[in-house]
């Protein structure tokens, strides 16, 4: 069985601007602007220019537009606490492929 098929939610390949909050690895908050490279209902892969260990807690933010009668303020970001499961580096800059693993789905299989 190849790795792909194990995966429990199909990933969508799309980017989407994120926010990303934490503790880096040198134990500084931050708070960074980047883009998703994929994006399931457990979990999504990023692109980070933080080192971040593996188990780190992170809230992800999708800024998104919200309809004017939904209640919700204009600059409603929906927020996702997620957990660092895998880290890459870069070979030929200092970005890093950051995988996550949500902590609520965002979404049940029906």
């Amino acid at each position: 069985m190849s790795f792909a098929e194990r995966r429990e939610y199909y990933r969508l390949p799309i980017r989407v601007p994120i926010f990303v909050k934490g503790i880096d690895l040198q134990g500084n908050d931050f708070f960074e602007l980047t883009h998703t490279i994929n994006v399931s209902a457990s979990g999504a892969s990023f692109i980070m220019k933080r080192e971040l260990a593996i188990s780190s807690d992170l809230l992800v933010s999708i800024p998104a537009p919200v309809s004017a009668d939904s209640g919700l303020p204009e600059d409603y970001d929906f927020k996702f606490p997620a957990k660092v499961v895998r880290v890459e580096n870069g070979l030929l800059h200092s970005n890093r492929k950051v995988c996550v693993r949500f902590t609520k789905l965002l979404y049940q299989k029906s």
